[in-house]
């Protein structure tokens, strides 16, 4: 029976992997995409989700059966202690008090919110979640935000609480979800293709803003000036919502497969590109990246520091790419491109994304670079979306396919 549970626990949080492929990054110099930008640290296990501590430290998740978190000190190469959570640890979160929080799942297969008290080494409470795909992301109040797909909604723990306090409605599908500095909700809609805005303290949506049902919103990070980035997977843009809007103000072409994005407190946005490998930097208030960083192969998941580092996880090569911070510099004037980005048309749509939405279907549901699965938990029934054909090296069962 205990066989038959690890075969099958993956499958719960399959979904979750949707983003899976972090990288801790650090800004790196306009223009520079070179080594001396950037540093690697190898890691055990395999990467997943990462976070940054009020400290500086970073966490990153080992997606194993018997994995844990190992956290890291300010450039230091090698772990300094691993703290021990449940089964197959995915996405992680760190609030501002420095309380970890960690999706997992149980021997029986149940999926939980593990908590983490500042400091300690093993998870001290958990609260029960609905099966499947979550999403874990720090409000600047404090709070924690859990996504659940399944149900369409997002669920808020207070700081310094062990229970769900209230959950809002999100839209159909929230995949992922930003808090901004004014308390308002945004939430990811994949497969409608737009965001659901929810004002602070209330239960329900005011509005929802249309990225494009083909364009494939997937990771979502709120500036603090209040401005809401979008990464879009199908049509390799970053969407721009401005504070109070209703429609996207702007679009700006990144790399191939976008699939996280975070934003550094001087407003520097960072892109993980999971289609080449790369990071595109958007200085704050531009238009267009002014740069492109090299990264491990599959880069996904970041996370922020206070000092403006920026942490990605390189899943494929299993280590992380640390970039230095503050040196983004201003955006060079756009260089023309033999195939311009165009606007959304009417349905959404867009003439002239590359690898556009006829590549993978209209209303897919949640990916990431790579190949796919998600787990309908409420139906039972897994979606399989085989792109790369490959599976995470390392990871055990053999079987089971990366849902990237």
């Amino acid at each position: 029976m205990k066989n038959t549970r690890r075969a099958l626990a993956p499958l719960l949080v399959a979904a979750a992997l949707l983003a899976a492929p972090a990288v801790v990054a650090v800004p790196a110099s306009a223009g520079n995409s070179s080594a001396d930008s950037s540093t690697e640290i190898d890691v055990s296990g395999q990467p997943l989700g990462v976070a940054a501590g009020p400290d500086g430290e970073l966490y990153v998740s080992d997606y194993n059966w018997a994995g844990g978190v190992s956290v890291y000190r300010p450039g230091e190469a090698k772990a300094s202690r691993q703290i021990k959570v449940g089964c197959w640890p995915t996405s992680l979160a760190m609030t501002s008090d420095g309380t970890l929080y960690v999706l997992q799942i149980t021997e029986s297969m149940e999926t939980e919110l593990g908590i983490v008290a500042p400091g300690a080494s093993e998870v001290s409470a958990t609260i029960p979640l609905a099966q499947g795909s979550h999403w874990l992301a720090a409000a600047p109040d404090g709070s924690l935000y859990v996504t659940s797909p399944s149900e369409g909604t997002v669920s808020v723990v207070l700081p310094g609480s062990a229970r769900i306090a209230r959950v809002i409605e999100a839209g159909p599908s929230p995949v992922e979800v930003t808090v901004a500095v004014d308390g308002t909700t945004y939430a990811a809609n994949q497969y409608a293709g737009a965001v659901t805005v929810i004002p602070a303290g209330a239960t329900g949506p005011s509005h929802t803003v249309d990225v494009g049902r083909t364009s494939s919103p997937h990771g979502i990070a709120a500036a603090p000036d209040g401005t809401v980035y979008v990464a879009n997977v199908l049509s390799n843009d970053v969407a721009v919502i401005e504070p109070g809007g209703t429609t996207v103000a702007r679009r700006i072409r990144v790399g191939r497969e976008p699939q996280e994005v975070v934003v550094a407190p001087d407003g520097t946005v960072y892109v993980t590109n999971a289609g080449d490998n790369t990071v595109s930097v958007i200085p704050s208030g531009a238009d267009h990246a002014s740069d492109a960083i090299a990264t491990g192969e599959d880069p996904g998941r970041l996370a922020v520091t206070a000092d403006g580092s920026v942490a990605v996880v390189n899943r494929g090569d299993k280590n992380l790419t640390v970039i230095s911070a503050g040196s983004a510099g201003p955006a060079p004037a756009p260089v023309p491109s033999s195939e311009p980005l165009e606007a959304a048309d009417d349905d959404g749509s867009r003439a002239g994304a590359a690898d556009g939405g006829s590549a993978f279907g209209a209303g897919l549901p949640v990916i990431a670079a790579g190949t796919g699965a998600l787990l309908l938990a409420g139906a039972a029934t897994l979606v399989v979306v085989l792109r790369r054909q490959r599976k995470v090296r390392g990871v055990e069962p053999a079987a089971v396919w990366t849902a990237e």
